[in-house]
């Protein structure tokens, strides 16, 4: 039998054979598709996927002599018949579609056909060629004698939706088993890092009781608030004996829900034999905080986001696969992944499965993804062994919805005394007039613990500067996420200490320290917003419950209140619901009430269009197209922040003289400003520095700023004469 290479000679001098290359790939894919109990189907994939590189065609690509050559139709045509598997072995170079039988059948019918998309030569064309190419299979490896079986997916309002993750599913699990089995054959390496790290949930079980112990030791919270934060701790540890599936958990700010949802999940994970923990959260700016507590319980953890840098290559690998037993993200790199077409954009998916996935903050799903989102995350449960736990203080009405099955067990099961029995802060409503900046700025000059979050940007520069104007510079603070991440924390950080200390300090915010930051001021001030925004907000004050703290809720005396249209109509059903009745925020009935309104509202009772048009066609690539959870792309501005002055001329440096790669971009996370003004930066070329990748991989455009009149030491990010500051977060 004539031997066939997959790869070119490695460092030893070593080609690798066809064959050693399909059976490795085989194993992984069928190790990872075992997971949620598809295991045969993954091998299946595995061993059929590179069946186009037994042929003469693709061995010259090998030699150099040949070029544009498309080895994937071979494998999706040779088990054809199981069509599910011929669409990912189809799509393990290209991405996802869902018809494909053109391409099979003319490379099978034609000798020296091409595929319909990118125009390649089939490496393997004709009857006779096919017939060599399933001989090589059948007497290198052998036909697997059980067939493949994949299980029937579950009824969704978005008939598509499962079967499209399924192949998601199933084409990560052959990605990295593929990219793992290629690699390993340059560096053996590689073949010790492709298990899972074990989660070691009785350990970090007994870490998690000690750190809690030590926090209530420390703690000033009064016996009241103690005693519902260890209800809402013991809740949780009940809960997670009971059997995998979705839950929720209801309950106020300020009541431990960090530790509470990391007890949950280790618990569960431990009882159910669940192999990782995932923690997901709203906002890239909230990470910082809850990632340092979890890695002080858990040790190692993998911080999965696009601003994380990673020292060590095993690290970076890991941030490719997800193979490590804590994961701490963020929604938008969660939940993208789920309809997403690329396979290198698929690769961890499978590690999402039969795992313990905890969302902090489950209202931060944006209306038009409701229901595609939670339908997903119901078919992950359903299909792919996973638990899911949705954490909030505002739980959203998903029931309402009618394209969404939100079947939960909710863990505090008398959520409603626990609300009454945390009511700590008193709001003032404000919002039939509206109030000029200049008076919240009197108003906060005399007081010693103030804060005071705003919607738009712009109007926290006016409202800093007006403060500024009145008190000292060392008693007032802004935070927005045009800070750097490193000047965000170091901002946070002395505002701690300050509140710690009892001495003057006023703090300007956007919605950034909404989530994740715990800052506990004695007053607040909350521009009118949508009532997850209000409440959020309302946990940044008197958190420990010691007297009673106030929080104002007013309408800014400016010309533009909101940044986006949903924005504005969601606060518009607050302001309606407190005509109704004076809203308590500790009530939730209210807050149901408010959601049955925005739900009801035509206009955000259903998913984009768009997105559920390209369901129903199976169209994978409009799908990854339509499901955006921050609908305008923003660009990375490197900026010259002080407290990391070294950091940035290194970088810069290195930008200037060799362009900028994925290392540079890992390593330029603290010193990064995510800005959605494009234009801004063009109108100030002259200051800014575009730099450009090096290497093939393709990296989006950075802009490095090269002026210090462009970042602000208070408030980032800066332009002359700004009037169209957005609220993004």
């Amino acid at each position: 039998m004539k031997e066939y290479y997959a790869h070119s000679e490695n460092k030893k001098g070593e080609k690798e054979t066809l064959k050693k290359h399909l059976v490795k790939t085989g194993n992984f894919a069928q190790k990872y598709a075992d997971n949620f109990d598809e295991g045969i189907a993954g091998k299946w994939i595995g061993i059929f996927h590179d069946a186009g590189k037994a042929s003469e065609m693709f061995q010259g690509v090998l030699e150099k002599n040949e070029h544009n050559v498309n080895h994937a139709v071979a494998g999706a045509c040779l088990i054809a018949g199981y069509q599910q598997l011929a669409r990912v072995i189809y799509a393990h170079h290209d991405g996802l579609q869902w018809y494909i039988n053109d391409d099979l059948k003319r490379s099978y019918n034609e000798m020296g056909g091409q595929d319909s998309q990118k125009g390649k030569r089939f490496a393997v064309s004709g009857k006779i060629q096919y017939d060599e190419a399933f001989r090589y299979i059948c007497e290198s490896i052998g036909i697997p004698e059980e067939q493949p079986f994949l299980r029937d997916n579950v009824e969704s309002f978005y008939k598509a939706l499962p079967e499209m993750l399924q192949s998601r599913m199933l084409l990560s699990c052959l990605c990295d088993a593929d990219y793992t089995a290629t690699a390993s054959h340059y560096d053996d390496d590689i073949m010790r890092q492709a298990d899972d790290v074990p989660l070691k949930a009785g350990h970090i079980l007994e870490n998690l009781n000690k750190y809690r112990d030590n926090i209530i030791k420390k703690s000033n919270a009064d016996n009241k608030m103690v005693c519902i934060r260890n209800e809402v701790y013991e809740s949780c540890l009940k809960a997670a004996e009971c059997k995998p599936g979705m839950f929720t958990l209801t309950a106020p700010t300020g009541t431990g829900k960090t530790l509470a949802l990391m007890a949950f999940a280790v618990r569960h994970a431990h009882y159910f034999n669940k192999r990782r923990i995932i923690i997901v959260l709203p906002f890239l700016s909230v990470i910082s905080q809850n990632a340092q507590i979890y890695r002080e319980i858990c040790g190692d953890i993998l911080e999965a986001h696009s601003m994380a840098s990673y020292d060590k290559e095993e690290l970076k690998l890991m941030s490719e696969r997800w193979n490590s037993p804590v994961v701490i993200t963020t929604s938008v790199k969660f939940f993208e992944a789920f309809f997403k077409s690329k396979p290198t954009d698929l690769r961890f998916l499978h590690s999402i499965s039969n795992s313990v996935v905890v969302f902090d903050e489950a209202q931060s799903i944006p209306h038009e993804l409701v229901g595609t989102t939670i339908e997903t995350m119901r078919t992950l449960c359903e299909m792919y062994k996973s638990t899911v736990l949705f954490s909030t203080a505002t739980q959203p009405a998903f029931d309402i919805r009618s394209d969404v099955i939100f079947n939960v067990k909710e863990i505090m099961s008398d959520y409603k005394k626990v609300y009454e029995s945390t009511r700590r802060v008193k709001v003032e409503w404000h919002i039939d007039d509206s109030t000029p900046l200049k008076k919240i700025a009197e108003e906060m000059a005399q007081l010693n613990s103030v804060c005071c979050v705003l919607n738009r940007k712009d109007h926290t520069h006016k409202l800093f500067d007006l403060l500024s104007d009145i008190c000292n510079d060392d008693e007032c603070f802004h935070i927005s996420t045009d800070m750097c991440k490193s000047h965000r924390d170091n901002v946070i950080k002395t505002v701690m200490e300050r509140l710690k200390e009892g001495v003057p300090c006023r703090l300007v915010s956007t919605s950034c320290i909404e989530a994740g930051v715990d800052l506990d001021f004695e007053r607040m001030y909350r521009a009118l917003a949508p009532l997850d925004s209000i409440v959020q907000c309302a946990g940044r004050c008197n958190r420990n419950g010691r007297g009673e703290g106030i929080m104002k809720v007013f309408i800014p005396d400016e010309e533009k209140l909101y940044p986006v249209k949903y924005f504005e109509n969601a606060a518009e059903k607050v302001k309606l619901l407190n005509k109704r009745h004076t809203i308590d925020i500790c009530n939730p009935e209210h807050i149901r009430e408010y959601y049955t309104m925005v739900f009801e509202d035509n206009n955000y009772n259903h998913d984009k269009p768009e997105l559920v048009k390209a369901i129903s066609e199976h169209d994978f690539e409009k799908v990854d197209k339509e499901y955006k959870f921050i609908s305008t792309n923003g660009v990375n501005v490197l900026v010259p922040y002080e407290g990391e002055r070294e950091l940035f001329e290194e970088l810069a440096k290195e930008a200037r003289k060799n362009g900028i790669s994925k290392s540079w971009m890992r390593k330029a996370a603290p010193v990064t400003v995510t800005s959605y003004r494009e234009n801004k930066l063009k109108d100030i070329a002259e200051r800014c520095f575009i730099a450009t990748k090096h290497g093939k991989t393709e990296l989006p455009g950075w802009y490095i700023l090269l002026s210090d009149n462009y970042y602000d030491k208070n408030v980032g990010l800066y332009f002359d004469n700004e009037s169209s500051l957005d609220y993004l977060i």
